[in-house]
């Protein structure tokens, strides 16, 4: 009898203790989290299918400690409307780029979704995971709460599609084209003279459809998931972004998590940015052929030119420090 006493009250000064603990600043105790993954995206994209292969894997090798509920297709609400959520602390992963992120204290993070800035995918993969990024990610979780988990997941460089051919910069010329209401992409292609659109990813394919835009950008295998040459049968190549997207979610339930388990989640994710940019790279041939036989033209893009008509895009963020594009451009080369 005495030694069950002994033993209750050792449990609970062990209980009073943890509460005390888990009261102070940095203490919280890991437990158990289930994490619902939110995306604009359909169920048929590449990114979708990824994260939810991702996510068993994860899963699996934290012994179920961390779980996922999934949500596509907007369920949520928007992509700012996720990135808010978690950013209040619900445990919540969102689909998103560092266009969408700067937008949260961190200003300097759309630089690298900045037209024609890195040369090739490997360079891209060396960018997401440099010591200079790796200082932005930590004051998003500082200033807005936002973990980043990684924005490796390279779907491939973004094309546009119409009813006509944009070969050079000036075929853009009063085009009402969709452009997600963000910087970094209205100052790309403001200078191109068309007439931006905000309509979002969901509503695309009826904008297209019904002549509210005339042309819209997307990866090749965004346009095959969304359909949109189903209602636009030109495809220009310009590849003027390969946007750095990939998963966010609340830096408080990021912290629930003990420390092995957020290495797992990291490096899964890493891992699952680095096959969707394979996939998406096989996929390409595959997908041309495919459009093509459905009556898709493609056009070939005068990219000097291009280049040459967005490159005022780097000198028109008023916020970012002197020197940054060369910052950018030496930590995507390992220099």
């Amino acid at each position: 009898m005495n030694q069950f006493i002994s033993s209750a009250r050792l449990l609970a000064a062990t209980a009073a203790v943890t509460a005390m603990l888990s009261g102070l600043p940095g203490a919280a105790i890991a437990q158990d989290v289930t994490i619902r993954i939110a995306t604009v995206n359909a169920p048929t994209s590449e990114s979708w299918k990824g994260v939810m292969a991702t996510a068993e894997r994860v899963t699996e090798r934290t012994e179920g400690r961390v779980k996922f509920e999934g949500f596509p297709s907007g369920q949520l609400g928007t992509t700012t409307d996720s990135i808010e959520q978690a950013s209040q602390g619900l445990p919540i992963m969102t689909f998103t780029s560092a266009s969408f992120l700067s937008g949260f204290g961190v200003p300097e993070m759309s630089i690298v979704e900045g037209p024609f800035v890195v040369s090739n995918i490997d360079e891209a993969e060396t960018l997401a995971f440099s010591d200079l990024m790796q200082g932005y990610y930590d004051r998003l979780a500082e200033a807005a709460g936002i973990r980043v988990v990684a924005i490796n997941w390279f779907d491939g460089p973004r094309h546009m599609i119409g009813n006509a051919g944009y070969a050079s910069p000036e075929d853009l010329q009063g085009v009402r084209m969709r452009v997600p209401p963000v910087e970094t992409w209205l100052k790309t292609f403001e200078p191109l003279g068309v007439i931006a659109t905000t309509v979002e990813a969901a509503e695309v394919y009826s904008a297209l459809s019904q002549g509210v835009v005339t042309a819209a950008e997307s990866p090749l295998t965004g346009l095959r998931a969304s359909k949109w040459p189903e209602v636009a049968k030109e495809i220009t190549l310009t590849g003027h972004f390969n946007l750095f997207t990939g998963w966010v979610m609340s830096e408080t339930a990021f912290r629930q998590m003990n420390e092995d388990d957020r290495d797992i989640l990291l490096e899964e994710f890493r891992k699952g940015g680095q096959d969707l940019t394979e996939i998406s790279a096989n996929l390409e041939a595959e997908i041309r052929k495919e459009f093509e036989e459905a009556g898709v033209t493609f056009h070939e893009a005068d990219i000097d030119a291009y280049r040459k008509a967005t490159a005022s895009f780097y000198t028109s963020f008023p916020d970012w420090p002197e020197g940054l594009y060369d910052q950018v451009r030496a930590a995507a080369t390992g220099n």
